[in-house]
């Protein structure tokens, strides 16, 4: 049985017909890259997650930010100039993307962001991945730190599932993605912890077939660590939702 968390969503083309991968690195605890990167993907390091990239002396396609944690030669933030803004209801800042200042460092091109929008740099580089029409995004450097970023980082699970993509968020151990209205299979030969926690307010039908310990057709809430520490024991596993988001957390590969 193949496993569906490792088939790439290759057939899954966007408007531009990508079949790659996106991987975005962050700027928060970063473990290496988990596996080569191959011609078809595109990266994108936001902000300081540079750094991380250039360590292990790997180029980005893209370097993209408001570079509030890593400065660039030739720009300004101007956040402190500028106060008492609503970032909702300005509209003119939500087109931000089509603004980016272009520029280059290090030969890699960049993309400088107004420090004055309502999206992170993460998300700003998600905005670009599905642009590019691409339906598989990989996190890097998107947890530690500061916390604000990491459940924000979660929310990015949330929204590229509601787009239809499958995106995944690597930490030290373990693999963080969302399942919306549907199903995900895992083959006999994963071992380890699996949780399945609710990030909307309800998942309803909820089923776990395979593991160690068995569900059907159950709600989960978003204010109860119902699905957490179930394990892998050597047997085809699925878990299904008919309605809502879940988090999966399990350990790699993806």
């Amino acid at each position: 049985m193949k496993e569906e968390g490792e088939e790439r969503a290759r057939g899954e083309r966007g408007e531009n017909g990508h079949e790659g991968r996106c991987i975005l690195v962050g700027a928060g605890d970063f473990f290496g890259l988990p596996f080569p990167i191959e011609e078809s993907d595109y990266l994108i390091a936001a902000d300081a997650g540079y750094l991380h990239l250039k360590a292990l002396s790997v180029k980005p396609d893209l370097l993209i930010g408001d570079f509030d944690s890593m400065e660039l030669p030739g720009g300004e933030r101007g956040r402190e100039e500028r106060k008492g803004i609503s970032i909702f209801s300005d509209s003119e800042r939500a087109y931000y993307l089509s603004r980016i200042v272009r520029g280059e460092y290090e030969g890699v091109e960049t993309g400088r962001i107004d420090p004055v929008k309502n999206d992170s740099d993460l998300l700003a580089a998600c905005r670009i991945g599905l642009k590019k029409g691409f339906r598989e995004f990989h996190l890097l450097g998107a947890g530690g730190k500061r916390i604000d970023h990491s459940i924000a980082n979660l929310q990015l699970l949330a929204f590229l599932a509601e787009k239809g993509c499958r995106a995944y968020l690597h930490g030290e151990t373990e693999i963080v993605t969302a399942l919306r209205n549907g199903s995900r299979r895992f083959s006999s030969e994963r071992r380890g912890y699996f949780s399945a926690l609710s990030f909307t307010d309800f998942s309803l039908g909820v089923s776990e077939r395979g593991f160690r310990y068995l569900i059907e057709d159950v709600r989960l809430t978003n204010l109860l660590p119902t699905g957490l520490s179930n394990e892998f024991i050597g047997e085809e596993a699925e878990i299904s939702v008919r309605e809502g988001t879940l988090l999966l957390i399990y350990g790699p590969p993806y």
